[in-house]
């Protein structure tokens, strides 16, 4: 098992992916919130360590060319996201041990099957080592 801020990192980017290609092509608003759940800031008003992680995820998969959005609000949300080709087409990939089931598909199953391990790899092969 990986540590858990990198298991937290792959469920947070399989989150933000699968909410891209489930509304795509249509840009949306996507809030941190609906990554990793409700946050509560401190008394300085400052985010949470988890919530300032799920944004760094959005922040990463930009940088690296698989979504797109048009600015960020407070680090709440960002705006128009939407997936670019780059992860649109490895998310529609189908190969492996099941001919019919697209990399979507089987990141979906990880996540709701909480198995840490293989979204973990799903995500280092297909988002990672390529």
């Amino acid at each position: 098992m990986l540590d858990v801020h990198i298991d937290d990192f792959f469920k947070d980017c399989a989150v933000i992916l699968l909410h891209g290609f489930k509304y795509f092509p249509a840009k949306q608003v996507l809030y941190v919130e609906d990554i990793c759940g409700p946050d509560e800031a401190d008394e300085f008003g400052l985010h949470s360590p988890r919530h300032l992680a799920g944004f760094g995820a959005i922040m990463w998969l930009q940088e690296e060319g698989y979504i797109r959005f048009s600015e960020v609000d407070r680090q709440e949300s960002v705006d128009d996201f939407v997936l670019a080709s780059k992860a649109f087409t490895r998310l529609l990939i189908v190969n492996g041990e099941e001919p019919t089931t697209s990399l979507a598909q089987k990141i979906e199953f990880a996540r709701l099957q909480h198995d840490s391990n293989l979204l973990a790899r799903l995500m280092r092969d297909h988002f990672l080592l390529s």
